[in-house]
């Protein structure tokens, strides 16, 4: 294979695309949530935890097994999001030996200013593609995520 046929052949998969605009979306995303959030320490290794922690908790372990990262690694980064109150830590009840790691929603919750900073910045892509493609591309997503979440 030639560099022309892997160029063909890279810009014609639906899956590259994919993964390109979303890495390069969550780049864009990811300084302006930052920047907006004031939090200088964060990183995009925290944010992809967020993806995993649901409202009701996790343990390290829970939360190690789904993201697929070590248990030492997912220690280090909750240690560092504990500094910066955006999540808080209580004890675990079914297990003394381990906590249970929760969103702080009590400090102007972090969580909720990301997530609407993203609201916000779905007026690019309107911008970019017109309310109907956008909804449809939305959809599209959704039905994508659907069938391959775990």
């Amino acid at each position: 294979m030639n560099q022309t046929e892997f160029e063909e052949l890279r810009d014609s998969s639906i899956g590259h695309s994919l993964i390109k605009a979303g890495r390069l979306y969550n780049e864009f995303a990811f300084n302006a949530v930052k920047k907006e959030m004031g939090v200088t320490k964060l990183r995009p290794s925290h944010l992809q935890l967020f993806a995993y922690i649901p409202f009701s908790g996790i343990t390290i372990v829970e939360l190690a097994n789904k993201a697929s990262v070590s248990k030492q690694a997912v220690s280090v980064m909750v240690k560092e999001l504990l500094n910066e109150k955006i999540l808080i830590k209580r004890d675990n009840e079914n297990d003394k030996r381990s906590f249970i790691i929760y969103f702080n929603e009590d400090k102007g919750s972090a969580i909720f200013k990301g997530m609407q900073m993203l609201k916000k910045l779905d007026t690019e892509f309107i911008e970019i593609l017109g309310k109907k493609d956008t909804k449809r591309l939305h959809s599209a997503l959704l039905t994508i995520i659907q069938k391959y979440e775990l």
